[in-house]
């Protein structure tokens, strides 16, 4: 049996994709740099989408998360 990869990523897992602390990655999710699902208290962002963003960036960021 082979384990599924995840589509949707959590609060938590962006912060082990990005290295940011709990306050930052929510304030990434909520900044509008990228599209993200909300379900009921909780933020999603589908995997590619973060991905792209992060290769996208370059150089300093526009504003602070």
């Amino acid at each position: 049996m082979t384990e599924l990869e995840k589509l949707m990523l959590d609060v938590r897992d962006v912060m082990t994709i990005t290295g940011l602390g709990r306050n930052a990655a929510y304030e990434l999710m909520k900044s509008g740099e990228f599209h993200v699902k909300t379900i009921g208290k909780k933020y999603l962002v589908h995997k590619e989408i973060l991905e792209n963003w992060l290769k996208r960036e370059t150089g300093k960021p526009k504003k602070r998360w």
